[in-house]
């Protein structure tokens, strides 16, 4: 016994200043944690106000391109170009400002920000931000059938990831915080925290540790917070009070789903497709197209301006019934 005590005689000494250490670690992380949700709070109090503004530029571009439209309708025989010269130019220099100084912003953006949560890519959240804010103006404010939901949740992630890096917060805090700002962009577009809290346990995080749901709840409350002060109480879509369906209606919603479903398969095939062939196109032959698809978007503008842009009006008509698919014998 006391050869094995001379043979290693600091043991008590190694063990007392690794328990330390470890000690230590905890602490620290103890610490960090502590700080997390108030961070949360303020990336989502900064991501919406981001989606704020966006949803602001956008009113005041869809207002300009409803008056353009308007004004063309008095030149019934030229009338018809201005909205396509306009949507065609609108097009045309978001498309440029993608492909020149932001790629990853292209699409929804959310694709870019679930392989940044998996490591995968980079994240210049300046870049990011601009470009997606811009771009995305232009682009929905000339009348692409694009929505601004997609949009908010990538310029939420660049938010947070900006407030994460100026505060110099650990890296693994950082991508948590990063799916908590992609909440709460997607809370403040919608006036729906719990949509943005589901949003990342379910799509972009895909984890249910404490930390990344207590965060994610943290920043869409506070974006939802943001987006009600300035937007009002009321929901995003205004639905009437429907009488109850009876029960034998079950099966026709049911068949709704499948159809919807079928329809959402198709819908993004067709999606991924439309990339596939841009893939393979020159930058000059992408610019052309996307000023062709543009004036396609003006040119249906001109007779039916409710079909164009993000579709938050057609929404409202349909479900107000003003709009409807009748099938007559």
């Amino acid at each position: 016994m006391d050869s094995d005590r001379h043979a290693n005689p600091s043991s008590p000494i190694k063990d007392t200043a690794e328990a330390r250490s470890e000690i230590q670690d905890y602490l620290e992380v103890s610490h960090e944690q502590h700080k997390l949700f108030p961070r949360a709070a303020l990336v989502g109090l900064c991501a919406g106000a981001v989606a704020v503004i966006f949803r602001a530029l956008l009113v005041g571009a869809d207002a300009l391109r409803n008056q353009l439209i308007h004004g063309s309708h008095a030149l019934p025989a030229l009338g018809w170009v201005l909205p396509m010269i306009f949507s065609a130019a609108g097009a045309s220099i978001a498309a440029a400002l993608v492909f020149r100084f932001a790629p990853e912003t292209s699409g929804s953006g959310i694709p870019h920000l679930k392989a940044v949560l998996h490591r995968l890519r980079d994240l210049s959240w300046g870049r990011v931000l601009m470009i997606k804010l811009t771009s995305g103006v232009f682009a929905i404010g000339s009348g692409l059938a694009l929505g601004r939901e997609g949009p908010t949740v990538q310029m939420g992630g660049a938010v947070a990831d900006g407030v994460a890096r100026i505060m110099k917060v650990a890296p693994q805090d950082r991508l948590t915080l990063t799916a908590a700002g992609a909440g709460a962009g997607l809370a403040a577009a919608f006036n729906a925290p719990l949509s943005g809290l589901v949003f990342v346990l379910e799509e972009v995080q895909r984890d249910f540790r404490p930390a990344v749901f207590g965060a994610a709840f943290v920043a869409a409350a506070a974006a939802d917070v943001v987006a009600r002060s300035v937007s009002g109480q009321l929901p995003v879509f205004s639905v009437p009070n429907y009488a109850m369906p009876p029960l034998s209606a079950l099966p026709a919603f049911a068949l709704l789903g499948i159809v919807a479903g079928v329809f959402g398969v198709l819908f993004n095939r067709s999606l991924l497709a439309t990339l596939v062939f841009t893939d393979q196109l020159s930058g000059r032959s992408r610019l052309v197209l996307c000023a062709a698809v543009g004036a396609s978007a003006g040119l249906v503008a001109w007779f039916y301006p409710i079909a164009v842009g993000g579709g938050h009006d057609l929404v409202e008509d349909v479900i107000r019934k003003q709009i409807s698919l009748a099938i007559t014998s």
